[in-house]
């Protein structure tokens, strides 16, 4: 078993070559603000595991994620509740827009919090949504800017 944690980063399409010495020739570029993050959890659950049909195999509920230099400090939030709009904090205009960029024909397919109701092939990939312009100049690399996920797997021993 192993598990894996990446951070995405869906950028609008810069359509707009008005600019100097712009082609628009087979040329698509990212627009440099307004990116959607989410974390894409990922890992493998052992062959005599099962979804747990009453409550799915990760509880929504459970997904917390949060950022800040060590966990002790870190702000976490119910992501996917937020997500959900059960506790009604994401923000319903950065909702369009992190919806309007994951839309693009040029952006991954990403269900966002969506527990998987079946794992035939014992591997598990599962979307967190972060916002948009969350990270939005806060590369770091000392690490004070760490990403922080905390979730139940609900899973049956077969």
């Amino acid at each position: 078993e192993y598990v894996n944690l990446r951070l995405v980063a869906v950028y609008q399409e810069d359509a707009d070559f008005s600019g100097t010495a712009e082609s628009d020739d087979r040329t698509v570029r990212t627009g440099r603000t307004d990116a959607a993050h989410y974390v894409q959890v990922t890992f493998t659950l052992g062959s005599q595991y099962t979804v747990n049909t009453n409550d799915g195999l990760i509880p929504l509920s459970s997904v917390r994620a949060g950022e800040g230099q060590f966990l002790s400090g870190a702000s976490m939030e119910h992501k996917c509740l937020q997500w959900a709009g059960i506790d009604g904090t994401f923000d319903g205009g950065s909702l369009k827009l992190f919806n309007q960029t994951l839309g693009q024909t040029c952006a991954p397919a990403a269900a966002m919090c969506t527990s998987p109701s079946a794992i035939p092939d014992s591997f598990v990939s599962f979307n967190i949504p972060l916002g948009v312009g969350v990270f939005e100049g806060l590369g770091s690399q000392t690490l004070s800017n760490q990403i922080f996920v905390d979730l139940a797997v609900n899973a049956v021993d077969a």
